[in-house]
């Protein structure tokens, strides 16, 4: 008992002198736990930097800054276009997606589609899909208003949902269900992307694709 009576007693002084220094002031350097942390050695190059003679960035550092404008890898594109799907500073739709159209795009937007939109819509993007049997309607993606509709007014369903309600206890349900916390908003677009060329599919004119592969892929690749 009085080995415990003794502990606790120190444990208390200890606590009460370390609380005591908080908040005061002093011009004593701070306690170093780990002094080879906070004076760390200049890391020196091992041969001369042509990059830092050119450009006269010969400080020393072992490391160079981001150039201007770099993104880093996996943050969010700031751009509002591609965020919104909306013109910048207005609330209009824009008419064509922002991001470019490849192959690995399309494949990309194709995967997701397969994923996410396949259950409902179907594959070919006609209401038929499994949820059918059960009387759960899906649009016919392939209804002229939305073949003329802005690309961006479906990114932001795909991305916030559709037909949204509130039930008595306020709970939120959509008719579809918002994409955004599934997919990043780049996928988003090329679910869009792959949406496009399955209506292209359905309602595009023999003489529009009679162009041959190499002509179609050019034109998918300048957009």
């Amino acid at each position: 008992m009085r080995y415990f009576i003794t502990g606790f007693v120190a444990i208390v002084c200890l606590v009460i002198a370390v609380a005591g220094f908080r908040g005061s002031i002093t011009r004593n350097r701070p306690i170093e736990i780990f002094p080879d942390m906070d004076r760390q050695a200049r890391v020196r190059p091992q041969a001369p930097n042509l990059f830092n003679e050119i450009y006269g960035a010969n400080d020393g550092r072992g490391s160079r800054l981001p150039v201007k404008g770099v993104i880093a890898r996996g943050a969010p594109i700031t751009d509002e276009a591609v965020n919104t799907g909306k013109k910048e500073g207005s609330d209009e739709w824009i008419e064509v997606n922002p991001l470019k159209v490849t192959k690995d795009t399309l494949e990309r937007g194709r995967e997701r589609y397969d994923i996410y939109c396949t259950p409902c819509h179907g594959k070919a993007g006609d209401g038929n899909g499994i949820t059918s049997q059960y009387n759960l309607v899906a649009a016919d993606l392939h209804q002229m208003k939305l073949v003329q509709i802005e690309d961006g007014y479906i990114f932001d369903v795909l991305k916030n949902g559709y037909n949204l309600t509130t039930n008595e206890v306020g709970i939120v349900s959509y008719r579809m269900p918002a994409y955004d916390s599934k997919m990043s908003n780049e996928d988003l677009w090329h679910v869009v992307s792959y949406l496009r060329a399955l209506q292209y599919s359905q309602l595009g004119k023999l003489e529009e694709i009679e162009i041959g592969r190499d002509e179609l892929q050019k034109v998918i690749e300048a957009k």
